[in-house]
């Protein structure tokens, strides 16, 4: 029985990047936004795992970025990806009303990871928030997943794990996970009305879970 709802944020949560905000950035540097978008993309895995800041938009840029121009991109970069869909929040909070557990799991920088972590919408929804920045792992991979299920003290059978990308919920179903394309916040919200959630069990603490989580991540031997 579904009991926990493992989420995504980026065009979930969160509607997508608007171009805009690509061609704002690209102006900030000066270069053309078909190539800012290229590399702004080609970096991008390596910044969800945890490269600095500074790092990734050098790679972006093409040289050393520092002071006030490194401030405006982070700025503008965060700003571009914290536009909420509130129609997906409302889905959510209507599950969470009915006994779900929420966790999120983001691939996300440590930028916009500690954002996400202000806002109180979110923290009212979100038991547990799981950022890849934090973890140097990144979905797909099946480690990311075990992690999040150790924090959250939640059994991939009773957990729906909602994303938008194939890749990821192709993962997730590796590891014996539920899994909801999103699509549309309609198309989510008829998905969880139909699911009867248990009520919400008594979690152990917060240092207990990270410990968990830590185990699960030790090697064998």
């Amino acid at each position: 029985m579904t009991k926990h709802l493992l989420v995504d944020f980026g065009e979930v949560i969160s509607e997508p990047q608007p171009t805009a905000a690509i061609q704002g950035m690209a102006a900030v540097v000066g270069i053309p936004t078909t190539t800012f978008r290229a590399r702004y993309w080609a970096s991008r895995e390596p910044y969800d795992r945890g490269l600095p800041a500074a790092d990734y938009w050098e790679d972006v840029v093409g040289r050393r970025i520092r002071g006030e121009e490194l401030l405006t991109l982070r700025r503008l970069d965060i700003e571009s990806w914290t536009h909420l869909n509130f129609a997906t929040i409302a889905a959510l909070r209507a599950a969470h009303s009915r006994g779900a557990q929420l966790t999120l799991l983001s691939n996300a920088p440590s930028d916009l990871a500690a954002e996400i972590r202000h806002a109180a919408v979110l923290r009212e929804l979100f038991s547990l928030m799981v950022f890849s920045a934090e973890l140097r792992l990144a979905k797909p991979d099946a480690e990311i997943f075990d992690t999040a299920l150790a924090l959250a003290e939640a059994a991939p059978e009773d957990t729906l794990f909602i994303d938008d990308r194939v890749e990821n919920l192709e993962a997730a179903r590796e590891r014996g996970i539920r899994t909801h394309r999103f699509r549309t916040a309609a198309d989510l919200d008829a998905e969880l009305t139909g699911i009867d959630f248990d009520s919400p069990r008594r979690r152990s603490p917060w240092w207990a879970r990270v410990r968990s989580a830590t185990t699960a991540l030790r090697p064998a031997g």
